[in-house]
C-alpha cells in the first residue's frame, strides 16, 4: 500500500485516562532512571527491556527461507535510548530469517556525524566478515537522522530497503522549542539533540534515499499542544515523512510505544520483502 496508506485514529482518550497514563509513564520512569543508576548502566536501560518483553510477532508468509542469500538489517535507536528498544523489533526480524545488527550509539554526548561514523564503522566490521547479499536499515526517531547522515557518506553502502519510524525527517519543532531548557540540555545533551530543531543546519542538506524507502508515522490526533497539527505525542504527522518517499503508513501511536506495537512490526517485515506496507 503506498502514500498515505493510514490506519484511523483511535477516538480522543479522556482526560482522566490521559492522567492516568502519564501517571504511570512518569513512575515507570522514575523507577527506570532509580534501577539504572544502582546497576550502572544507561538510565533508560531497565525501562527499554521492560518495554520489549512482548513475544515475537510471527508472520509465516514473510520468512525469508531457503535462496541461501544472506540479509543483515542495521537497526538505530532513537535520543537517549539504547538498542535494548528495539529488542522486540530485533528478535522479530531474526525469527524471520534477517541477520541483526542492532548497535548502540552515546546519543547524547556527540553529534550526528559523529554517530553516522559509528554506523559506518558497524556495517564495514560486519561486511568484512563476508556473506552479505543485502543491506538494509531500520531507524527509530532520530535513528533515521544517523542513517540519514550514514547514506550522504562517500563510503557508504548502497541499501536494498530504509525505513524510517517516526523520525522527524527535516527535524522536530518541539526540539526546537525545548532545546535550551536547561532540563532538557542537562537530560538530551546540546549535540544531536540541539541538531533536532527544524532550525538546524543539519535540515539544510537533501534527504538521501534508495527506491525502496518507508516511512512509519505516528498519529495520536492533537497530543502535544506544543506542535501544530496531528502528532505522535513528539514528532508531527507531517514531520514524520518527505516528499518522493517510496511509501508512508500512518499509525495510531505514540512516539516511544510505536516501536513495539504488532502492526508496526508486521508492516517493517513487509516493506523489507516486498518494497511496500500492507492493507492495515
Amino acid at each position: 500500500m503506498t502514500d498515505d496508506a493510514a490506519i484511523a485514529p483511535r477516538q480522543k482518550t479522556r482526560p482522566s485516562r490521559r492522567w492516568r497514563r502519564a501517571a504511570a509513564a512518569l513512575l515507570v520512569s522514575a523507577l527506570a532512571f532509580c534501577a539504572g543508576a544502582l546497576l550502572g548502566v544507561p538510565v533508560c536501560y531497565p525501562f527499554d527491556v521492560l518495554w520489549n518483553l512482548g513475544g515475537v510477532v510471527e508472520v509465516d508468509e514473510l520468512r525469508r527461507r531457503g535462496d541461501g542469500r544472506v540479509r543483515v538489517v542495521f537497526l538505530q535507536h532513537g535520543l537517549w535510548r539504547t538498542p535494548r528498544s528495539l529488542d522486540r523489533l530485533e528478535r522479530t526480524l531474526t525469527a524471520h530469517g534477517y541477520e541483526v545488527v542492532n548497535t548502540g550509539y552515546p546519543s547524547t554526548e556527540d553529534y550526528l556525524e559523529a554517530h553516522a561514523e559509528r554506523l559506518r564503522d558497524a556495517v564495514e566490521a560486519r561486511c568484512a566478515r563476508g556473506d552479505v547479499d543485502e543491506i538494509s536499515f531500520v531507524g527509530h526517531s532520530m535513528g533515521g537522522l544517523v542513517i540519514h547522515e550514514y547514506l550522504r557518506r562517500e563510503d557508504a553502502r548502497a541499501p536494498t530497503a530504509c525505513v524510517y519510524i517516526a523520525t522527524p525527517q527535516r527535524g522536530a519543532i518541539l526540539a526546537g522549542k525545548r532545546r535550551h531548557w536547561w532540563v532538557f540540555e542537562m537530560v538530551m545533551g546540546r549535540k544531536a539533540a540541539g541538531q533536532l530543531a527544524t532550525t538546524d543546519d543539519f535540515h539544510l542538506q537533501p534527504i538521501p534515499f534508495p527506491a525502496r524507502t518507508g516511512t512509519v508515522v505516528g498519529d495520536i490526533g492533537d497530543g502535544n499542544e506544543a506542535i501544530p497539527g496531528r502528532d505522535d505525542g513528539t514528532v508531527g504527522v507531517d514531520e514524520a515523512t518527505f516528499v518522493g518517499v517510496g511509501a508512508s503508513l500512518r499509525v495510531p501511536y505514540g512516539h516511544t510505544r510505536i516501536v513495539i506495537m504488532d502492526e508496526v512490526l508486521r508492516q517493517v517485515l513487509h516493506f523489507l520483502a516486498r518494497g511496500d506496507f500492507a492493507a492495515p
